[in-house]
């Protein structure tokens, strides 16, 4: 015998030209229409938005995980993390502009759900007999109600075509953003900057072009900006974490990290800190793994590439590598990373006549080397190629003296000084750039000496745990140097320790 209660499966329910309007706190949802009308006006939202929200009102406050959204709204289909991240996010701003009263929750690690309602009252509301929200009653009654409607949807329509706009300016910006040439970062934040001229709410635009500041103030100001349009914009949140790093600790950068990406496993920028921040507390393969869903994200961003060559030569596979590395610098011939990545690899590995060759190669060198970064360079390459006394012993002079110009060349000599066996100038320069002890500190550099090497990024260890630096680590010295640095609280608070292949001194059983 028919069963005719058995309830249709959730991508069966009705399409939205077949679903009623229907009140949801201060405001009246028309799914037919794909409108939602609040104090703060009628908004037009996109089908897929509108969707979102019949299924969020129609679980009544509970939680909807991501695959029962992607049941719901997409038909079973499978879609990317940043399909779902985007109408929520849509469906946010829609929320905002017409001051609905409630609130899109991200629930980390579970999903999504509606909040500020009372589901009591809407129940009431809906049941026979019961009271029809004010503004849907005078939307539905007389002449002028009529015409109350036709303003409303002229209004929704010209909304439409403008969000239309910024969208684009949006994905415009996001694509020139990944190309990893300096313009083309500069001519996306005008774009992002234009987006939010046309549409000041919009919290994503606000949240890329904090990403693509180049101050601290201003990445600072777009981020807030961001978040007090949307408490959990994924860019704005990351930018604002990186800058609170040291203010907050190396746990605390980690949790807000992961809970971004719970909420938006394709946020690249994300992605590529944690991807950095795990190499340098020796945690590679997941530092692999992490910079392998960055360029899935953005293939042709070229500093996930150079650092996916080197993953390669840290992991023992130096032919592949180069095969990496020599194409991404035929694509961005005058990238910095990848640039600095071929050199780290051919310096270090034994092939210092060709990073010789590379230096001398003025065409596709980048532009912004100082003197002092080639100089050292050269004198690292030949040591590297000849291992004679004098080479090295000039490699190490060089590099004692203009490791305390800036972060990156102490990082580079300190690279240097542990391959080509000099373990006491490497402790010294490390003394020196970590704990700002020493002869060796870090000290202002002429402003003629600063380059890609200034960045203080560089101060940061993931060069600690690569091939170049494999003696460094097996010193009885490492231990206690990590001890001072921090890297021993985080491996005993967290309970995770290097890899077993980039441990060298660190021995668990012994500093846990």
């Amino acid at each position: 015998m028919n069963d005719d209660t058995t309830q249709a499966p959730e991508s069966a329910k009705p399409p939205l030209a077949r679903r009623a309007d229907f009140a949801l706190g201060t405001v009246t949802v028309r799914p037919s229409l794909r409108i939602v009308e609040g104090p703060g006006g009628s908004i037009k939202a996109e089908p897929r938005v509108m969707q979102v929200l019949v299924a969020l009102a129609d679980a009544r406050g509970s939680v909807l995980s991501r695959d029962d959204l992607l049941q719901q709204c997409w038909d079973g289909r499978i879609v990317g993390d940043d399909a779902i991240n985007r109408a929520v996010a849509e469906l946010r701003r829609v929320a905002a502009a017409a001051a609905v009263g409630f609130e899109v929750e991200t629930v980390p690690r579970v999903g999504f759900r509606l909040t500020g309602i009372d589901w009591n009252a809407v129940e009431a509301e809906q049941a026979p007999g019961g009271k029809r929200h004010a503004l849907s009653r005078r939307l539905a009654i007389g002449a002028g109600g009529g015409a109350l409607a036709l303003a409303g949807l002229g209004s929704a329509f010209w909304l439409e075509s403008r969000r239309d706009a910024v969208d684009d300016l949006v994905e415009q910006g996001k694509l020139l953003r990944a190309n990893g040439f300096p313009k083309d970062r500069e001519k996306a934040r005008d774009l992002f900057r234009q987006a939010i001229a046309r549409d000041p709410g919009r919290a994503d635009a606000w949240g890329w072009l904090a990403v693509t500041q180049t101050n601290l103030t201003a990445e600072r100001e777009a981020a807030q900006r961001a978040l007090t349009l949307d408490p959990r914009e994924p860019n704005a949140r990351t930018v604002l974490a990186l800058q609170r790093r040291d203010l907050d600790g190396w746990n605390r950068l980690e949790d807000v990290l992961l809970d971004i990406l719970s909420d938006a496993p394709g946020n690249a920028e994300a992605l590529a800190i944690l991807t950095i921040f795990y190499q340098g507390l020796g945690r590679c393969r997941e530092s692999l793994h992490l910079n392998e869903r960055a360029i899935a994200v953005e293939p042709f961003e070229p500093s996930h590439q150079a650092r996916r060559a080197l993953k390669h030569w840290i992991f023992g596979n130096p032919v592949e590598a180069m095969r990496v590395i020599d194409h991404a610098r035929g694509l961005w011939p005058h990238n910095s990373a990848t640039w600095n990545a071929r050199m780290v690899i051919t310096a270090f590995s034994g092939r210092g006549d060709a990073a010789l060759a590379q230096l001398d190669d003025k065409t596709n060198r980048p532009t912004n080397l100082a003197e002092p970064s080639l100089r050292s360079w050269r004198a690292i390459a030949r040591a590297s190629a000849t291992r004679e006394p004098a080479d090295l012993a000039r490699a190490e002079a060089v590099c004692t003296q203009t490791a305390p110009l800036s972060p990156g060349l102490a990082a580079n000599a300190i690279m240097a000084m542990s391959y080509l066996g000099r373990l006491d100038s490497a402790f010294d320069v490390a003394s020196g750039l970590f704990e700002m002890r020493g002869k060796l500190v870090q000290r202002p550099a002429p402003s003629s000496f600063r380059d890609f090497y200034s960045e203080p990024g560089w101060g940061r260890s993931q060069f600690l745990f690569i091939p170049a630096t494999s003696a460094l680590r097996a010193d009885a010295r490492f231990p206690a140097m990590c001890q001072r640095t921090g890297h021993l609280a985080y491996w005993r608070a967290r309970n995770i320790w290097p890899d077993p292949f980039v441990r060298g001194a660190i021995d668990p059983a012994k500093f846990g």
